[in-house]
């Protein structure tokens, strides 16, 4: 069974880091929600998602 996870503020370091944790368990779809403020940086997540095959990003 696929674990789904909504993590707010994922752009930042340390929700990215936590987001990139949870990809390398496998088997999760990780939902990001982040306003892209001051703190929020999407390089923290590019090449992790620029290898993922089923990424999404709205």
């Amino acid at each position: 069974m696929t674990q789904v996870y909504l993590v707010t503020g994922g752009a930042g370091f340390i929700g990215g880091n936590f987001i990139l944790g949870l990809m390398d368990r496998g088997n999760t779809k990780v939902i990001n929600l982040d306003a892209l403020t001051y703190a929020g940086n999407m390089d923290t997540l590019a090449k992790s998602l620029n290898s993922t095959p089923n990424k999404q990003k709205i």
